[in-house]
């Protein structure tokens, strides 16, 4: 979509090109076989115009869609011959956007997750930290071992489950090479001694190879030798120069960021920078993320115990400046005693950031003369069971200036923030907004902030799949809970037919019976099935308002 400022350019190229039109373009009629015909003649600087212009108009109508592809889909029973997962793919190419769930994702992904698209936003590749796979979701040529060790071997074994680490692996594009991609990952390295630690390591992909569907070329090569990298928070935004990339990486038990910058010779170490914040091993490693803002201007970093911290951002040289802490919580309510994980995320017009901890939902209005006036609570975990807890967790921007949160769990749910540039609740947070048919494994893909030099951050224009996939949840009266197999469900008035289904807490549907006509109390019978919790949901057969019924029950 062409800003107002595009559209003034065009209209001065073609006011520039009509005028050239009067001095270099003629015309001519002559006889070709025994027609009158309008001949043209273009001298060689008219062709030059030409193409200037159109190389400059197709500039200006690009688009950056390198995020248009979210894969997930989670093996809750993982085997060394799991072949098939089902899973998910959000394209955002379709308007409205489509959620395709029968998706052999053939490799799980838990932690790790990141994809790359072409600048047209057709998939090239994916991985979710220990294999990488090809457009048409099969494993690349030399693409498995991403991350192999000791640690793997001993604690993860099958990829079918993915590699841990909600922000600890990027996919960037080689700035020397159009073909050329690194995937910057974190292994775990074990040392029982102490504790085990993170190292950075990358593998580069050549699309170039395999018939153009890509073949890793080497991997896991280190480029640091620090030991004490801070889990997650691994974020990365375009060089001022529009060709290279800058990458920071805070460290544990310190208080430092490492800067890094992938240019054509690679990647360099730059500065390290105070982060005025001493980030520990137990409470600030993996319970948070970062992110730079999407004019590029600002960097934000955000955990429940550390709180946020806003830093300016110079694209340029890469040095973080300005710092702020701000309180999302006053200091004394902090628990220090609990395993609390967060995220950051910014709005599209970079005046708010957005602080999820699980519990809660906040807003910070950066414009605020004081930031700290400009902390709000947009909303609290409403209790959803999806069949785990639906906390509010893990935030990414789309592409289409929505957010999207997604538990903690293998949850079937996420939540949305349909307006994020709305300042309070009018930035319509809904949770459980998006149900798919297999559960999430807790994440979302980690992309480096893309448009950043396009007045357009986001593309409004994609239209929302809401109204088809969309549920929202209400609690179930169930009774007897718990019990030896026999509940009795009490139905809400306005229920006459519907469907009731019986999920386990891997998700899987183990019992469904059909309402067919109303009654005031519902026999549903599980006794058959093994003891352990089990989640009981009813969907009315007429449900404009896309509303379900659920609660979860202990079978004894």
């Amino acid at each position: 979509m062409l800003s107002s400022f595009n559209d003034g350019l065009v209209r001065m190229f073609k006011n520039w090109f009509s005028t050239s039109l009067m001095w270099h373009f003629s015309l001519t009629l002559k006889k070709e076989n025994g027609k009158i015909v309008l001949s043209t003649h273009t001298p060689n600087i008219m062709r030059l115009y030409i193409f200037i212009i159109a190389l400059i108009i197709s500039s200006i109508c690009s688009a950056q869609k390198e995020d248009y592809n979210w894969l997930g889909g989670y093996d809750f029973n993982p085997t060394p011959d799991s072949l098939i997962i089902e899973g998910y793919r959000i394209d955002f190419n379709n308007k409205p956007f489509r959620i395709d769930n029968n998706v052999d994702v053939k490799y799980g992904i838990e932690g790790n997750n990141a994809s790359i698209s072409d600048k047209n936003g057709n998939l090239l590749f994916y991985t979710n930290g220990c294999a990488v796979m090809d457009r048409n979701l099969n494993l690349m040529p030399n693409g498995d071992s991403i991350n192999a060790g000791k640690w793997f071997d001993l604690f993860r074994q099958y990829c079918s489950i993915g590699y841990p680490g909600f922000q600890d692996v990027l996919i960037l594009s080689d700035p020397g090479y159009e073909n050329g991609y690194y995937i910057f990952h974190k292994p775990n390295i074990y040392y029982p001694q102490i504790a085990d630690s993170l190292q950075l390591q990358y593998s580069y992909v050549d699309m170039q190879l395999n018939n153009g569907f890509g073949d890793v070329t080497f991997k896991n090569i280190r480029y640091v030798q620090n030991q004490n990298i801070l889990s997650s928070y691994f974020t990365s935004i375009r060089h001022k120069n529009k060709k290279d990339w800058w990458i920071i990486q805070p460290l544990e038990e310190d208080s430092i960021f490492l800067t890094f910058l992938l240019d054509n010779n690679g990647v360099n170490q730059k500065a390290i920078q105070n982060t005025h914040q001493f980030f520990d091993r137990w409470r600030s490693s993996a319970s948070g993320t970062a992110k730079f803002s999407p004019d590029g201007t600002k960097y934000a970093i955000y955990n429940y115990f550390d709180q946020l911290h806003v830093y300016d951002f110079d694209r340029e040289t890469g040095i973080l400046s300005n710092h702020q802490k701000i309180e999302i919580y006053p200091p004394e309510e902090i628990d220090r005693d609990l395993y609390n994980f967060g995220s950051v995320e910014w709005s599209p017009n970079s005046r708010f950031v957005y602080c999820a901890s699980q519990e809660k939902l906040h807003q910070v209005d950066t414009w605020e003369n004081n930031p700290q006036d400009g902390v709000i609570l947009i909303d609290t975990f409403n209790g959803t069971l999806d069949p785990f807890p639906t906390i509010i967790f893990l935030m990414a921007q789309g592409p289409d200036c929505r957010i999207y949160i997604t538990p903690k769990c293998g949850c079937n749910s996420i939540h949305v923030i349909n307006k994020p540039d709305e300042k309070g609740t009018a930035c319509d947070f809904v949770q459980n907004g998006i149900r798919f048919l297999y559960p999430n494994g807790g994440t979302l893909p980690n992309f480096p902030r893309f448009r950043v030099d396009e007045e357009e951050k986001c593309d409004p224009t994609i239209t929302s799949i809401f109204g088809e996939y969309v549920f929202y949840r209400k609690e179930l009266n169930v009774y007897p809970n718990p019990s030896h197999g026999t509940y009795f469900i009490k139905l809400p008035n306005e229920i006459v037919k519907g469907q009731i289904v019986v999920t386990n807490v891997n998700g899987q549907i183990v019992h469904e019976q059909e309402i067919l006509t109303y009654t005031f109390a519902l026999e549903v019978d599980i006794s058959y099935l093994p003891s352990g919790r089990y989640n009981i949901e009813i969907f009315p057969d007429s449900n404009p308002d896309r509303t379900f019924y659920g609660v979860q029950v202990i079978k004894l």
